[in-house]
């Protein structure tokens, strides 16, 4: 009898394993399928307009994610309180259910799990952009624990689809600020202006003074666990850049 309770035994373990590696090679495959999707992000309306849904769309018209902006506006009411300070812009508190449309920039992770998008408030030509992440898939939402000051002109991801950088304009200049943030622990990691690049520029300060600097961040691009990027010079040419993901060693690139 025991003998027929340990056969009995060893099939149920067999059965129960084959049922577990059968889900897992399905799981895995679906990954992958998702992954080698071709997507897109959409703005309706159209370019030029200010709109009023997000989408992500696959190769064959596919709505894989949306996203109204009275949606948003009732999500950010109920989320707001990730901030430990009330964010403000102009010398007024944000509004948190007052978005009017989606920003331009938006980008898709290298994994096709995450979208990354923002809105913005203004006041007395100040901008104050907020920064949203999207899981794809299950339509999740959560928001980078920091405003940015300025409008988000351009997203650089790793290749692990962990961080984004990105270059912020305001009302003084294009890229005039740089922000890296994690999108995993949706935390900011670091920002650099003009004053993080003149101490290394100008530590004398005998070329321009600070608040007399444009930096223009551009050519943003991550590399072997550095992030890299050109910015202009106080007296020569573009210079390059790179900053390691913690943002503590930055350095000039020759």
């Amino acid at each position: 009898m025991k003998t027929v309770y340990i056969i009995l035994f060893i099939i149920i373990i067999a059965l129960v394993g084959g049922w577990y590696f059968m889900t897992m090679e399905e799981d895995m495959d679906t990954e992958n399928d998702f992954a080698e999707m071709d997507l897109r992000v959409e703005f309706i309306p159209e370019e030029g307009i200010e709109s009023q849904e997000i989408r992500v769309v696959s190769k064959e018209d596919e709505v894989m994610f949306q996203l109204t902006i009275d949606e948003l506006n009732q999500w950010t009411q109920e989320n707001w309180d990730i901030f430990e300070e009330e964010p403000e812009v102009g010398g007024r508190e944000v509004d948190p259910g007052g978005f009017g449309f989606f920003d331009r920039a938006a980008s898709i992770s290298p994994n096709n799990r995450k979208m990354i998008f923002s809105v913005s408030d203004y006041a007395v030509a100040t901008t104050v952009s907020f920064v949203i992440v999207a899981d794809i898939e299950s339509g999740e939402m959560g928001m980078i624990n920091k405003p940015v000051p300025g409008s988000i002109e351009d997203f650089s991801w790793t290749e692990d689809s962990e961080m984004v950088a990105y270059s912020l304009g305001t009302a003084r200049a294009a890229g005039d600020f740089l922000s890296v943030d994690n999108v995993v622990d949706l935390e900011r990691e670091f920002m650099l202006s003009e004053e993080e690049l003149l101490e290394v520029l100008d530590p004398e300060e005998e070329m321009v003074e600070v608040g007399q600097f444009m930096p223009v961040f551009q050519d943003l691009e991550w590399s072997e666990g550095r992030f890299y990027f050109t910015t202009e010079h106080p007296e020569e040419d573009r210079t390059d850049w790179s900053v390691d993901k913690e943002g503590v060693d930055l350095r000039l690139e020759e």
